[in-house]
């Protein structure tokens, strides 16, 4: 873990390969696995990503801030369920955390056709970059495209917005932890040092 003193570091803890540690606003780690970005400034999407856009055209993304958010015991309820059935390690008050008391700022509600709400992502826009950190979905949704289109949106959203990166998170080809991303656009995962390019 890597404790950072004031926000101003923010942005030189992400170039250099770490992110943001959930239950904390303090701390940045780098784990075994890669951090990962889109580098926005030579952007195209691929063919992959226009079709993830046009299977999830039917679903509406409302992107506010996230202190305008109202967390209640209710939507922890939901999140909880949706975390266990998705099978992750995702401890109740580490979503209240990443909510309500973290760095993170804007918070994406997606909703289907008949309106009701089935998926979170929570968010940060910074002066430069973007960083998509953590999504919450209904579990019926998760062999579909929706997950992946919920990072497309902010990828789109950061590069209408002129910002250099998206960090995406986490990867590892070795293991296919967020595999999909390698299709994002100007993808670059960060090992010994340095940005690279996946090939």
């Amino acid at each position: 873990m890597f404790n950072i003193k004031n926000q101003s570091s923010i942005e030189q803890n992400y170039q250099n390969g770490l992110l943001p540690q959930r239950n904390s606003k303090e701390l940045f780690y780098q784990s075994d696995d890669f951090s990962c970005r889109s580098s926005l400034t030579n952007f195209a999407f691929s063919s992959e990503n226009k079709r993830i856009f046009k299977k999830t055209n039917d679903f509406s993304f409302e992107k506010i801030k996230l202190s305008d958010f109202q967390y209640n015991p209710a939507l922890q309820k939901t999140l909880t369920t949706w975390v266990k059935k998705l099978g992750w390690n995702f401890p109740a008050s580490s979503i209240k955390t990443v909510f309500t008391n973290h760095i993170f700022n804007y918070l994406y509600i997606c909703r289907n056709q008949s309106g009701q709400i089935c998926a979170y992502s929570i968010c940060l826009f910074h002066k430069n970059f973007s960083h998509i950190a953590y999504v919450f979905y209904d579990p019926s949704f998760a062999h579909q495209d929706l997950p992946i289109r919920l990072s497309l949106e902010v990828v789109k959203d950061s590069q209408q917005q002129n910002l250099e990166f998206c960090y995406l998170g986490r990867f590892n080809p070795s293991t296919k932890l967020g595999y999909y991303k390698r299709n994002f656009p100007g993808f670059q995962y960060f090992a010994h040092g340095q940005w690279l390019s996946y090939n």
